[in-house]
């Protein structure tokens, strides 16, 4: 029993470790995992309009609840992109355990995603993290894409600001690329 208890403790003590390595090198790559609070969630789902058939990409996806969420509810395809292994090792198993195959999720620097087919984009992401992208926000997204910031705005996107929603702790910015 004795020896249980041991082994026990180990696998904990190595769980935690990486578990703090993983935040560890989120943070330092620039966008740390922080999951956006469920009750918010069908709120912003509401407001992203949301249609059968469209392509959602969720940024900075961390164990993918917005992704999961709306495929509960719509058809769609989605990819998530994070660059924390922890998270996304948790996204896919609790999308294979609730039979959700119209989603995958990627370890991947977001930095390194094609955003050309996304009808719509969803980010948690802090602001330093989001100028970083923002090459790609305006150049690799087609005509009529929604980009929904959880949190933060998008100071380079504000002509392009359609709808705001208030939400548990933080607002979603909604744009509309034209």
């Amino acid at each position: 029993m004795y020896l249980f208890f041991i082994l026990a403790e180990l696998v904990f003590l190595i769980g935690a470790s990486l578990y703090l390595i993983s935040l560890s090198y989120s943070w330092l790559s620039g966008a740390p995992y922080v999951a956006t609070k469920r009750k918010s969630l069908a709120k912003i789902i509401e407001h992203a309009h949301i249609q059968d058939g469209q392509n959602i990409i969720e940024l900075g996806s961390g164990d993918g609840r917005f992704l999961q969420a709306v495929a509960k509810k719509y058809s769609i395809t989605g990819l998530g992109v994070d660059v924390n292994p922890l998270p996304i090792f948790k996204a896919r198993f609790l999308a294979r355990i609730q039979k959700i195959s119209t989603i995958k999720f990627k370890i991947q620097n977001i930095k390194d995603t094609d955003l050309s087919n996304a009808d719509l984009i969803y980010a948690y992401l802090l602001p330093k993290f989001i100028k970083t992208i923002e090459s790609q926000l305006l150049k690799q997204t087609k005509k009529g894409v929604m980009i929904a910031s959880h949190a933060f705005k998008i100071d380079y996107l504000e002509k392009y600001l359609v709808d705001t929603v208030k939400g548990e702790t933080f607002k979603t910015y909604f744009y509309k690329m034209s």
